[in-house]
C-alpha cells in the first residue's frame, strides 16, 4: 500500500499543510480548526522513485478529495504530465474519492497557458484546476 497512514507527512487533523518545493514554490492548505482527518505525502522522488510524477498528494479523507499538487518552475506542459502520472499511479487506493490538481510555478507564461494541452486539460478538469504562482493558498472544505 502506497499511501499508508504512517508515511504520511501530516498529523491527522493538522490545521495548516505546506507542500513545499527546494525553492520559494508553495501550496498552503488551510484546515479550519483542524476539521478535517488529512493525509499528507511527497510522491515524486520519495514515494515514487522509479517514474516521474506529481511532487506531493494531499488527501481529505472526511470529504473523499485528493490533490495532487504540482510545484514547478515554468514548464506547464511537464506539470500536467506529472500530474496525470501522479493520478495514475494513486487511482486504485483513492477509488470513491473526488481529484483536484494544483500547478504552483515560479513563472507563468502567457503563452503557455494558452497552449492546447492546458487549454484541454483545463477543460477536462474544470474548477478543480487550480494554476497560481509562487503560493496558493486554500481553505479546505
Amino acid at each position: 500500500m502506497l499511501l499508508s497512514p504512517d508515511a504520511s507527512l501530516c498529523e491527522k487533523n493538522q490545521a495548516i499543510v505546506v507542500s513545499r518545493d527546494k525553492g520559494k514554490v508553495e501550496h498552503r492548505a488551510i484546515n479550519p480548526q483542524g476539521q478535517f482527518d488529512l493525509r499528507h505525502y511527497q510522491l515524486d522522488g520519495a514515494l515514487i522513485k522509479q517514474t516521474k510524477c506529481c511532487d506531493y498528494l494531499l488527501i481529505n479523507d472526511s470529504r473523499r478529495k485528493a490533490y495532487f499538487i504540482e510545484l514547478k518552475g515554468g514548464n506547464i506542459d511537464e506539470a500536467i504530465k506529472q500530474l496525470e502520472a501522479g493520478e495514475q499511479r494513486c487511482r486504485e487506493e483513492l477509488k470513491g474519492y473526488v481529484f483536484f490538481y494544483r500547478i504552483v510555478c515560479t513563472k507563468a507564461r502567457t503563452h503557455k497557458v494558452q497552449d492546447p494541452k492546458f487549454r484541454k486539460f483545463k477543460e477536462k478538469c474544470g474548477p478543480r484546476l487550480q494554476m497560481k504562482v509562487n503560493c496558493l493558498e486554500e481553505k479546505l472544505d
